[in-house]
């Protein structure tokens, strides 16, 4: 399981050129290897920023420079819509490093020490400055590359794990938005012998859906309960379909995009049986059932046949929030060692 990317990353092999016979193979590769890089930082970015500042994120984002606007100039081409709508997909190389160096406690637990992380970063962008302007760059870039991703690749397993490693909160009485959902859940988790938790319970026979809330803490906050309105929170909500029902996806995400803006994403399981939604702790516990009811009463009218097409195919044609189940932020958790990047 190596060389994860968000989508699919460049896949090169050693004498390829692509058919140009004057494309350095070792340029091509630098490129793939600062694709793989830009693409994993921007995502860290998006999550951590949310965690903390809920709606309003993009506060945080360095500003694009008023006469650039290259995301209109990107939608004003309506005969070749993509998927980017985030601005953090379309802020320079060198903004998005601002950014980490302007927020660094929340990436300190996946990066090297500031000043090596600098240092490092200041070559990396000046490779990518060669490469992203047609020149020949230097015999190492390639080595330095590689060795920048040797140097975060462990630190972006732990980000994309803990994103997949959520905590009840127990008991859920403790916070007013896990208890409030907690009748929809079919097995609650139940204190039983020696103070100990598990899921216990009957299934109703005629809930059509069901539900479980918990709660993903970034590494840089500190447990404390109650999570409501706390930065460094996720609320994990996983809606599912029940007695091998299926969910139709695209009339789901349709009938919800009034609820997508407070949403960090919307992960679409393989086999149209469930769902899950990270929603920033952050925004109160008001906003946040709001979103969660919202959800659960769209998905109740989303029972039925998928709606054709894979679970991957409908994310595609959504914005970056909305992930398919081939990406490594819906189920790589802490017990799946792997390396992200074979560098």
């Amino acid at each position: 399981m190596t060389d994860f990317s968000p989508d699919n990353p460049p896949k090169i092999s050693e004498n390829s050129d692509f058919g140009v016979p004057d494309l350095p193979t070792n340029l091509l590769r630098t490129y793939a290897r600062i694709w793989q890089l830009e693409t994993w930082l921007r995502q860290m970015v998006y999550v951590e920023f949310r965690a903390l500042k809920g709606d309003d994120w993009t506060h945080l984002v360095p500003k694009v420079e008023k006469a650039q606007h290259p995301k209109e100039a990107d939608k004003r081409l309506t005969h070749m819509p993509t998927r980017e709508e985030s601005p953090l997909s379309y802020v320079q190389f060198g903004q998005l490093c601002k950014g980490i160096s302007g927020q660094w406690r929340l990436f300190e637990p996946f990066l090297p020490p500031q000043s090596i992380w600098d240092a490092k970063i200041e070559e990396v962008s000046q490779i990518r400055h060669r490469v992203a302007h047609f020149r020949a760059g230097h015999d190492d870039d390639l080595a330095r590359v590689h060795q920048l991703l040797r140097d975060i690749d462990n630190g972006i397993w732990r980000f994309c794990t803990s994103y997949n490693d959520p905590t009840p909160v127990l008991p859920q009485s403790d916070d007013s938005v896990t208890s409030h959902f907690l009748h929809l859940d079919q097995f609650p988790w139940s204190r039983f012998e020696d103070g100990k938790w598990a899921r216990i319970g009957i299934a109703d026979p005629a809930a059509r859906i069901g539900m479980t809330i918990e709660v993903i803490r970034r590494p840089w906050a500190t447990w404390s309960v109650p999570i409501e309105g706390q930065e460094g929170f996720l609320y994990d909500i996983e809606i599912h379909a029940r007695q091998s029902r299926e969910l139709n996806y695209r009339r789901l995400l349709q009938s919800t995009s009034r609820l997508h803006k407070h949403v960090v994403h919307i992960a679409l399981g393989n086999l149209a049986h469930s769902f899950r939604v990270t929603i920033p702790a952050i925004l109160g516990a008001d906003c946040v059932k709001t979103v969660i009811e919202g959800f659960f009463e769209e998905a109740e009218s989303a029972v039925g046949s998928h709606g054709g097409g894979t679970a991957k195919e409908i994310a595609s044609v959504w914005p970056e929030y909305v992930l398919g189940p081939d990406n490594p932020l819906t189920f790589l958790g802490p017990d799946m060692p792997c390396s992200f990047f074979g560098a």
